[in-house]
């Protein structure tokens, strides 16, 4: 009887427990995104700094690439937080990156104008 009524106690506490076992897809895929945008852009700045800052209109559409492709990793993390029961870790990285890395090149694009 007493083990009987702990099995139920046990199989009772698994069902209340939120099961926490993923990380959100949206959060993985913005901070993948936020990694490559890091990645072009450091190849960006190394090709700038040794083109000694004639590196051409091909540099440029690449940033701005990144600076649109920055703006959708953010959408995609933020929408990453209304799915249920997950971890938000890479939410948090990816979104917080992606908005970073938008702000920086927005940044410099306000400073040298």
């Amino acid at each position: 009887m007493n083990l009987r009524k702990t099995r139920e106690e046990r199989e009772e506490k698994k069902a209340r427990k939120i099961p926490l076992s993923k990380y959100t897809k949206g959060g993985k895929i913005s901070s993948l995104m936020a990694l490559i945008h890091l990645l072009l852009l450091a190849a960006a700045v190394g090709i700038s700094i040794a083109k000694r800052g004639n590196a051409g209109i091909y540099i440029g559409i690449l940033v701005f690439a990144v600076l649109i492709s920055a703006a959708a990793g953010f959408v995609i993390g933020v929408n990453s937080f209304k799915e249920s029961d997950k971890f938000f870790r890479y939410s948090y990285i990816g979104t917080i990156a992606n908005a970073a890395i938008w702000i920086g090149i927005l940044g410099i694009y306000l400073t040298y104008i």
